[in-house]
């Protein structure tokens, strides 16, 4: 329910904003999102002693954003209670700027470090194939039971692994099969 509910907010801002006023909104609304994880943010917008006024005048400050649409947006959520979709919103703003710029952003992890280069070199593979342009970060973990590169797009519903082990079976497996051809 929150998703259809999030949908329609979504749908109305793209409708009323252009794209610019759409980056502007997410940046705002990712900071709101950040803030609702803290227990003491939530406690403050959910007290009957504060009015919605307020709360409203509080979330234009955390959002970092003077724009009078989306101090709108936060009044009436509050007076609706439904404050809690804002990260919903943001997501959806996300994917709509994404499909919108015909860019998407992933993240290549692995337990050893990856050159830059790389990493440049999967992201312009991945955009050819996807015909989007691709940008990639690292991200560096470690998790020693996985020797290989791990991409994830999720914008784009792509998760692709290559491991080391296992492409190198492949390809011992491969120069196997074809010396018994000659």
């Amino acid at each position: 329910m929150v998703s259809s509910v999030s949908k329609k907010y979504t749908k109305a801002m793209t409708s009323l904003l252009n794209e610019a006023q759409l980056a502007q909104s997410y940046k705002a609304l990712k900071n709101i999102s950040g803030a609702l994880k803290i227990s003491k943010f939530q406690d403050i917008l959910g007290s009957k002693d504060v009015s919605i006024e307020q709360k409203a005048a509080l979330l234009s400050e955390i959002s970092e954003s003077n724009d009078a649409k989306l101090a709108n947006l936060f009044y009436l959520l509050l007076k609706a209670k439904r404050i809690e979709i804002v990260p919903a919103i943001a997501e959806e703003i996300r994917e709509y700027l994404a499909v919108k710029s015909g860019k998407a952003e992933g993240t290549a992890t692995a337990s050893f470090d990856v050159a830059a280069e790389d990493i440049k070199e999967i992201s312009r593979a991945l955009s050819s194939k996807l015909n989007r342009e691709i940008e990639l970060s690292f991200v560096k973990t470690d998790a020693s039971n996985f020797n290989g590169i791990k991409v994830e797009i999720e914008d784009l519903g792509v998760e692709v692994e290559i491991n080391k082990d296992a492409l190198k079976k492949s390809i011992i497996a491969h120069i196997l099969n074809t010396t018994k051809i000659f």
